[in-house]
């Protein structure tokens, strides 16, 4: 072999020596931020809520439309079904899923209900009708009736709204707001034709 031949072989296997080492470094590169993006990644964890039909999915801080809404079904049938008897276990039930932000106003206003539920000896049952998000607010309305019935006295029923406003903490559920009345739910579109209903009784003469 000659010696110019053996040095261009040399300096050729050098030079892929060079390149694959290039290629092997950033291909190490992109595996580690591979790694690394899999690894900060919220876990997705999809399942599905025995109070609705659909496939729900949940996340370390957000959860799906579906899983929200079988959340505030739950709320709402556990605070529409009330007897002396178990408002105390209902209060016990549902005050670790409540937020801090609300947590005493909402537990303060529940013992004054069970005070009351059970001096008048009161038994509430509500049957859910509907249940509806909406996206603009984050709120879920669950509407139905709700059937009351004192002590020795005929049960009446009326229309029950419960609305609500629920974040994933953890992959947990917690109820940041709460709101029940008696109307079809406040969504921004009820709002907003109030306030046209409003404004058209006050420009009209009197």
């Amino acid at each position: 072999m000659k010696i110019a031949d053996y040095l261009r072989t040399f300096q050729g296997l050098r030079r892929e020596n060079l390149v694959q080492r290039i290629t092997v470094l950033i291909l190490s590169l992109i595996l580690l931020a591979v790694i690394t993006a899999y690894i900060r990644r919220e876990q997705v964890v999809l399942l599905t809520p025995y109070t609705l039909s659909g496939e729900a999915w949940v996340s370390q801080t957000s959860g799906s439309q579906a899983y929200k809404e079988a959340w505030a079904l739950f709320f709402a049938q556990e605070l529409g079904n009330v007897t002396p008897a178990n408002i105390d276990f209902i209060r016990d039930r549902i005050a670790n899923l409540i937020s801090p932000s609300i947590y005493k106003n909402f537990m303060d206003v529940l013992s004054l209900q069970a005070l009351q539920i059970k001096e008048d000896r009161l038994v509430l049952r509500f049957e859910p009708g509907s249940v509806e998000y909406e996206k603009e607010t984050d709120k879920i309305f669950v509407t139905g009736r709700m059937y009351t019935r004192a002590f020795n006295e005929k049960e009446t029923s009326e229309m029950r709204t419960f609305e609500f406003r629920i974040r994933l903490s953890n992959y947990a559920p917690e109820l940041v707001w709460i709101d029940t009345y008696r109307e079809q739910p406040h969504t921004q579109k009820f709002l907003r034709n109030q306030r046209d209903r409003q404004k058209d009784k006050t420009r009209s003469p009197e």
